[in-house]
């Protein structure tokens, strides 16, 4: 029997499937919502595919600005301790990997991963369409000092196949035009002329069609995943809010659920949410063509289509769940700033809040766990768009091992 559950429809779980059906297996998706990518960070994430920009969370700067963080002084950065064993044990490991050994082997790691994904995003787009762009990234540095880190890690990361270049002021509104919109002031910036974009709840879409229609791949949707059932240390089932189903194998795709399911079968994973939020507008005809990150303020800017995505904020430690106002005023307030022009912020907001699943070293967890059957593919953290095509393609081929 080669059957396989995936569960998770955002877009891990969709490229899992479209992995392992290329391996061969008869997949079904398993989804708590209506359909795929209609909640977590696959519905609203930042829409960039930023193959060269994988510079892992934690990191020297990150923690010589705690004190900042932590007092509530970086409108977009907050860290709010929460007194649980769970959050103490992942805050020991995310600050051991913030060395600046750490933090370069970290993102070095997570770059190779990310440069697998860029040729089998590419191939994909033949099949589906998903607003796909090839406009390349412009990330902002406000000052020398800034600029210099940054070009010290461009320098290094192009030592290992990424492809970025340093503009000064001048040449980024070169590269920009729309950049001449900017409402503050900034040194230069990191050219990545690869790195791409795309709406990921169409491409879950559209794959989701492409799936069904052409290649028998079963989803099930209403149906939240309560528990995974074992047995002398093998996987026999999954239990929904629904019904029970036997199974011998299952990926687990649950983006920041996906350390709660884990745990029913005695895997801990070290994963923590960090809250993000996100807003879409009509893009007006100033808005920037490439994508933007400003670092100075934690924001980015996407056009997907005639729409534009700005996402932003990081909210780790204590959890509240759900939509917070104040929070998503901050970002909006905080884009109307950087580019007043650039989309039409005052009609139909389209505003998102969730969870990004993020692990101690920002590497993502992928592969066969200790109980036969279960297999990993979580902790992307806010690269889950970008890496999801490799780490399909490695899960699948470590599945296909094992078989």
């Amino acid at each position: 029997m080669r059957d396989i559950l995936v569960l998770g429809a955002g877009v891990v779980g969709m490229a899992t499937a479209y992995a392992l059906l290329r391996q061969g297996f008869s997949v079904t998706v398993i989804d708590a919502a209506a359909g795929p990518a209609e909640a977590g960070a696959s519905f609203g994430n930042g829409a960039q595919l930023s193959y060269f920009y994988t510079d892992a969370m934690a990191s020297p700067s990150l923690v010589t600005n705690l004190p900042k963080y932590m007092l509530g002084l970086d409108p977009a950065f907050r860290i709010r301790p929460a007194l649980s064993p769970a959050f103490i044990a992942w805050g020991l490991k995310f600050l051991l990997n913030s060395t600046q050994n750490a933090f370069e082997r970290n993102t070095l790691d997570i770059l190779k991963v990310a440069l697998e994904s860029r040729p089998a995003m590419r191939e994909i787009a033949k099949q589906i369409n998903f607003d796909y762009s090839k406009t390349g990234k412009i990330t902002l540095y406000p000052d020398e000092r800034s600029l210099n880190k940054a070009k010290a890690l461009a320098d290094l990361k192009n030592q290992f196949g990424a492809q970025q270049t340093i503009l000064l002021r001048d040449h980024a509104l070169e590269k920009e035009p729309a950049l001449k919109e900017y409402g503050h002031d900034f040194f230069g910036a990191v050219w990545s002329p690869y790195d791409e974009a795309g709406d990921s709840r169409l491409f879950c879409i559209k794959l989701q069609e492409l799936l069904e229609r052409d290649h028998g791949v079963k989803f099930r949707f209403d149906s939240r995943v309560r528990r995974l059932l074992t047995r002398s240390g093998a996987l026999v089932g999954v239990e929904t809010d629904r019904d029970r189903i036997e199974c011998s194998r299952a990926v687990v795709a649950l983006g920041a659920s996906a350390t709660a399911i884990a745990r029913t079968a005695g895997i801990r994973l070290p994963i923590w949410p960090v809250q993000g939020y996100s807003f879409t507008v009509p893009a007006l005809a100033t808005a920037p063509i490439a994508s933007i990150t400003d670092t100075a303020r934690k924001t980015v800017f996407c056009r997907i289509g005639d729409r534009l995505r700005v996402a932003g904020l990081a909210d780790i430690g204590e959890l509240e769940s759900g939509f917070r106002e104040e929070r998503f005023n901050c970002l909006l307030e905080t884009a109307k700033g950087i580019f007043p022009r650039a989309g039409n912020y005052g009609g139909d907001v389209n505003a998102w809040t969730g969870f990004r699943p993020v692990t101690p070293d920002s590497k993502p967890i992928v592969g066969k766990t200790k109980v036969q059957g279960i297999y990993l593919n979580c902790g992307h953290g806010s690269l889950g768009w970008t890496l999801s095509m490799a780490t399909a393609n490695r899960l699948a081929d470590s599945i296909q091992c094992d078989c």
